[in-house]
């Protein structure tokens, strides 16, 4: 069996990802788990090869997982697993399970994307809108039948101050709960929790961080980090106001003047919008690509175990 998994919404992706996994290896306990992560330097086509080819001696049931194949190994590598895969036929081979799993949208013109999009069964997680926020967090609430009660207009506060970044919004969700475990949550307890403590410090610090003032920046870091927020928290907030920023500026200096329009053409709330403005305009996109770009490679170092995060966010804040 081949699954393709793929879109910017790498929360949902990964909880499919996680899930598949799981119940593979509750049907299958003596199975064999391949993972195969191409993000990695040290990962190779022939390893995702020998991972279909390998059979012992007795039949086992396997579950091989490869992630972002399709950005990370070359068009020419690409076609020459391809005709391997097609020769194995493992879309028809009840035995082994193949799963690619893209943490992005990957480019459509690829043979391996077209051979996928037609034999695979396929999942697109595209980032979630308004509407879809505010059932997400519905079901979330419903999922893991939280007693807190959130009325429509809490949700829909929510849901366009964090924005679509499920991560961030679970953390926030977990927080709210913590704060009132039982009756109906407030929007005044969201401005409390959510709304003053995400918009205004982080705001402040990227304000800080454009204008040059390092200084402020660093202070505003290290207050958060003194006052208990997780680092990574403080650092996904960082990535997503300067997505959201970028959003804004294309949209600003492609001579769309009106918040409210640019509010409609990002999908952002109008407020955000507003507010973030002050920021374009004392900056450039260019700036901003650059600033975004550091902080995916802060985010893969991180990830690989090549930094750690409060010294990169250092240096990242000074060398700005």
């Amino acid at each position: 069996m081949l699954i393709f998994l793929f879109g910017e919404d790498l929360f949902r992706s990964e909880e499919k990802l996680s899930e598949l996994k799981q119940l593979f290896q509750q049907k299958n306990p003596n199975g064999n788990l391949i993972i195969i992560d191409f993000s990695q330097k040290e990962a190779s086509t022939d390893q995702l090869e020998a991972s279909w080819q390998n059979e012992g001696l007795f039949s086992q049931k396997k579950l091989i997982i490869s992630l972002d194949f399709l950005q990370n190994v070359s068009s020419e590598k690409q076609k020459e697993v391809l005709e391997k895969l097609k020769k194995a036929a493992l879309d028809k081979n009840p035995d082994s399970t193949l799963i690619f799993h893209e943490n992005s949208n990957p480019r459509k013109n690829l043979s391996f994307y077209k051979f996928l999009d037609k034999n695979a069964k396929k999942q697109q997680f595209d980032l979630l809108k308004n509407f879809e926020l505010e059932k997400w967090i519905q079901n979330y609430l419903q999922k893991n039948k939280i007693q807190t009660a959130f009325d429509p207009k809490t949700v829909s506060l929510l849901a366009s101050t964090v924005g679509n970044d499920l991560f961030l919004l679970k953390n926030e969700l977990e927080k709210l709960i913590t704060f009132k475990p039982e009756g109906t949550l407030t929007e005044t307890d969201l401005e409390k929790m959510v709304k003053a403590q995400i918009q205004s410090n982080i705001f402040q610090t990227i304000e800080a961080l454009l204008s040059q003032n390092k200084k402020l920046a660093l202070d505003l870091f290290h207050q958060q980090i003194e006052k208990g927020e997780d680092v990574f928290y403080v650092f996904s907030m960082y990535i997503y106001q300067i997505r959201n920023l970028l959003k804004i500026a294309d949209a600003w200096q492609n001579g769309n003047p009106d918040p409210r329009a640019i509010a409609v053409q990002t999908k952002l709330h109008p407020f955000v919008v507003q507010k973030s403005l002050s920021q374009i305009r004392q900056t450039s996109l260019e700036k901003l690509k650059k600033i975004y770009q550091d902080l995916e490679k802060i985010d893969q170092q991180v990830k690989t175990g090549q930094t750690d995060l409060v010294l990169a966010l250092d240096r990242f804040i000074v060398g700005v």
